[in-house]
C-alpha cells in the first residue's frame, strides 16, 4: 500500500464507517470462535498486515496482541502508540514464535503478497492447536477500479480461488462466506457510475457527513449477526474462520 495512505489511515479508521464496521465484524467472530482462555496467561492474538492498529486497540481489552507489517510507516505509527508491532514479510519472514498465538489475524492483506497460499501457510504455523485464523480479502475480478491499484492490490478472489488458500493439513474449516452484503448493490451501482462518468479518483478514506457515516456503519456492522450462521450468496468480499488442528496421522497399509 502506498505510504501516503496509511498517515490518513490513522487519521480517520476510528471515525470511518467502513474501517469501525469491519473491526466489529472480525471481533464478532474473535469472540464467538476463538478457543477458551488459557488458564494462567492471557490469551495472544498475532494481527498480520495490522497496518495503523485499529484492531490492536480494539481487542486489547481481551488480548496480549503482537502486530506484523510490511510498511516501516505503519510499524513506526503503531510502536508510538504503544503497540508491540514488527516487521514482517510474507511469508518467508514472521518473526512469531511457531504455535505461540490464539488468534491470527489477516484482514485484507491475501491481496497485497505474491505467495498468498505461502502466506496462509505461514499464518497458521504460529497458531497453537484449537486456536484459530481469520481473514478476509476483497472479491470478484469485475469490481476492480483505480482504488485497487491504489492500493496495490494483486487480486480479487472468487470464492473458489479463496477456499483451495486454506486447503491444508493443519486448518480445518469453521466458515467461508460472503460479507459486506447488504451493500453490495450500492457498492456496484458506485462502481457503475464512476465507469460512466469516467470518473477514476481513488480516494475512498473521505469520511461521509455524520448522519450518512452512522448509517452505513449500523448497515455493514449488522451482518456480524448472521455471519457463519445464515450464508449471504453474495458479497463484496470474503470473510473466513480456520481452525489450527493437529494433521491426521498417515495411515498405513
Amino acid at each position: 500500500m502506498k505510504d501516503a495512505l496509511y498517515s490518513q489511515m490513522e487519521k480517520i479508521e476510528h471515525r470511518h464507517w467502513w474501517f469501525l464496521a469491519k473491526r466489529r465484524i472480525i471481533r464478532a467472530m474473535i469472540d464467538r470462535y476463538a478457543p477458551p482462555p488459557p488458564q494462567g496467561r492471557r490469551p495472544r492474538l498475532i494481527d498480520i498486515g495490522c497496518g495503523t492498529g485499529g484492531l490492536l486497540d480494539d481487542t486489547a481489552d481481551r488480548f496480549d496482541t503482537l502486530g506484523f507489517d510490511s510498511a516501516p510507516q505503519a510499524v513506526e505509527i503503531c510502536t508510538n502508540r504503544g503497540h508491540d508491532v514488527k516487521p514482517c514479510w510474507l511469508p518467508d519472514t514472521l518473526p512469531a514464535e511457531p504455535e505461540s498465538a490464539d488468534v491470527c489475524v489477516m484482514s485484507d492483506v491475501l491481496e497485497h503478497v505474491d505467495d498468498d497460499a505461502g502466506s496462509v501457510a505461514a499464518a497458521a504455523s504460529k497458531l497453537r492447536p484449537g486456536g484459530v485464523l481469520v481473514c478476509t480479502v476483497p472479491a470478484h475480478r469485475w469490481l476492480w477500479t483505480a482504488r485497487d491499484d491504489a492500493h496495490e492490490h494483486k487480486r480479487r478472489y472468487s470464492k473458489p480461488e479463496y477456499a483451495r488458500l486454506f486447503e491444508i493439513p493443519t486448518l480445518r474449516r469453521e466458515f467461508i462466506g460472503w460479507y459486506m452484503a447488504w451493500l453490495m448493490p450500492l457498492l456496484v451501482a458506485e462502481r457503475l457510475a464512476r465507469k460512466i462518468t469516467g470518473n477514476h479518483e481513488t480516494d475512498d478514506l473521505t469520511i461521509p457527513a455524520p448522519p450518512i457515516n452512522a448509517a452505513l456503519r449500523m448497515v455493514f456492522a449488522s451482518e456480524r449477526f448472521t455471519l457463519g450462521r445464515v450464508p449471504f450468496p453474495i458479497g463484496a468480499s470474503l470473510i473466513s474462520v480456520h481452525r489450527r488442528v493437529e494433521p491426521a496421522p498417515a495411515q498405513t497399509t
